[in-house]
This record gives C-alpha cells, sequence and structure tokens, in this order.
C-alpha cells in the first residue's frame, strides 16, 4: 500500500515538474500567440493601405509656421516620400509601468503609425518576475482607445478603453509621427498656431476627436520637444485628473536622407515633479507604401 503511495506521489511530482518544463520553455520560445495576431493584423491594414508615391515638396513646406520651415530645411524633408505607415521598434526601453511602487520594465516597443489616416498601435514585450508579459495599445474606428495585457503568453489581466484614452493615441500619432515619419506635418488633419520663431501649436482631428499640444524648436529649427496638456490623464486620490504630457527628440541621425531623432522620451508631468517613463535610444524605423 505504501509502495502504491509512494509510486503515485512520484508519478504526481514527475507530472508536475514536466509541466513547469513545459511552461517554461513555452515562456522563453520567442512566439506568442498575442504578438501573431497583433502582427497579422498590421499586415492586413498595410494591405488595406494605398501606396503613395508622391513626395514633399517645397511649395507645401512654404505653407507651414517659420519654425517649421526651418525644421524642415533641417531636416532634409523636400524631396523625401510620403510614406503612408511606418513601423518602429524601440528596443532595451526603460518603461516605468507602475510610477507609484517604481517598477521599471526592460521592454522592446513595437510602433506602427499609419498617416494617411491617422493610426496607431503599438506591442509591448516584456516579463515581470520572470513571468512573460505582453501589453497592445490600440484605437478602433468607433473611437475607442485602450490597452491590454496579458501575462504568461496566456491570460489576459486587464483591458483599459475608453475615448479619453483614444484621444491620447490621436496626439501621440502627432507627437511620435513628427519626428520619425515627418510628412505628416503637412496632413490635412493637422492645423498649426504660430506662437514664436521657436514654438508652434499644433492640432489634430480626425473622426471627430480632436487634441492640441505645442512644438518646441531650437534656432536652427531642431525640434526639441512637444508639450500637451490633453493627452495625460491619471487617477489621484481617487479622481481622474488631467496631468501634462511631454515627448523629447535628440541624437538625430540620417535615415532615407531625412534626419530622425535617435533618442525619444515620454514624460508625465505631475505639478511638482517630472517623470521619464519611456526611455529608448535603440530605434529601429522601417517605412511602408
Amino acid at each position: 500500500m505504501k509502495l502504491q503511495r509512494r509510486n503515485k506521489i512520484m508519478i504526481f511530482s514527475g507530472a508536475v515538474f514536466v509541466i513547469i518544463g513545459i511552461v517554461i520553455i513555452y515562456w522563453n520560445i520567442p512566439y506568442s500567440p498575442f504578438k501573431s495576431s497583433f502582427d497579422q493584423n498590421m499586415k492586413s491594414r498595410i494591405y488595406e493601405t494605398a501606396a503613395n508615391e508622391a513626395i514633399c515638396t517645397q511649395e507645401e513646406i512654404d505653407r507651414l509656421p517659420e519654425a517649421f520651415r526651418k525644421h524642415c530645411k533641417y531636416i532634409g524633408l523636400v524631396g523625401s516620400k510620403k510614406n503612408n505607415a511606418v513601423n518602429v521598434v524601440f528596443h532595451d526601453t526603460k518603461f516605468v509601468f507602475d510610477s507609484n511602487k517604481g517598477t521599471i520594465l526592460d521592454m522592446e516597443y513595437n510602433l506602427w503609425l499609419f498617416c494617411n489616416k491617422p493610426f496607431r498601435s503599438a506591442f509591448c514585450k516584456s516579463s515581470m518576475f520572470g513571468v512573460p508579459f505582453d501589453g497592445i495599445d490600440y484605437c478602433s474606428d468607433d473611437k475607442v482607445g485602450g490597452m491590454k495585457g496579458m501575462v504568461g503568453k496566456a491570460i489576459e489581466i486587464f483591458d483599459v478603453h475608453n475615448e479619453q484614452m483614444y484621444k491620447a493615441g490621436l496626439i501621440s500619432w502627432l507627437a511620435e509621427g513628427a519626428c520619425i515619419n515627418p510628412c505628416i506635418l503637412l496632413s490635412d488633419y493637422v492645423t498649426y498656431e504660430e506662437i514664436d520663431s521657436t514654438q508652434v501649436k499644433a492640432k489634430i482631428d480626425y473622426n471627430g476627436v480632436s487634441g492640441v499640444g505645442i512644438f518646441t524648436f531650437d534656432e536652427q529649427g531642431k525640434l526639441l520637444s512637444f508639450e500637451s496638456d490633453e493627452r495625460q490623464v491619471e487617477e489621484i486620490n481617487g479622481i481622474m485628473t488631467p496631468i501634462g504630457w511631454k515627448a523629447k527628440y535628440g541624437n538625430y541621425k540620417e535615415k532615407d536622407g531625412v534626419l530622425i531623432p535617435g533618442v525619444m522620451q515620454a514624460i508625465k508631468v505631475y505639478p511638482d515633479k517630472e517623470l521619464v517613463y519611456f526611455d529608448s535610444n535603440n530605434i529601429d524605423i522601417y517605412y511602408y507604401k
């Protein structure tokens, strides 16, 4: 009897170790069903996006505010192709997952921007305590934006979405696209109000939703930052409260004949402090259509 019990315990223990081994192997292989689904969705959207053979012209740039005209000259935008889609992979990104606890993740952030009509989505890959963590930033045509979080490549742990997050996605599209795929500066969905020789207020208006921010340049025309009071909302003392949001750009490098930032940061601006919650200096960019 004791031998039978011992055998059962050994069989059970062996089965547990096998299952744990399979799970660990699964966690460590590159495949993720969520990533596979995301990639397929982006491929479908590329397929449905019309190719664009147009180039950025001096005549179009001359209609922009002075600071943007200087910027377009600085980066060499005239004559460059108007790409309708861009994929940006931010490697080894430092991301503050929980600002209250100071939890920082090393993350790969795979961003897609479609530029003929504003659309933004991204897949982030990281791990928490050795367990894979996947996240998807998304938006939809019915004015809903949000983020999903999944652990262990199998379990969805949250899906937060609302119209404010859709607006945040449009503002991010403007801030990221302006430096990564600068032909969007000529988009019909973006309008400008000149503040002075180094600052321009920009408004993105699409699908009945709009957002505003301010671009800041140096005297030579280099784009330094974008700041908006409309993008970021956080719960403070139990109340959803707008806070400032800033994107910073630096270390410009040539890409397909145009200067593109090699360093990007995203910053939350609280009344008493600024928090750099997204920080990347290892970026690959791929243009499509």
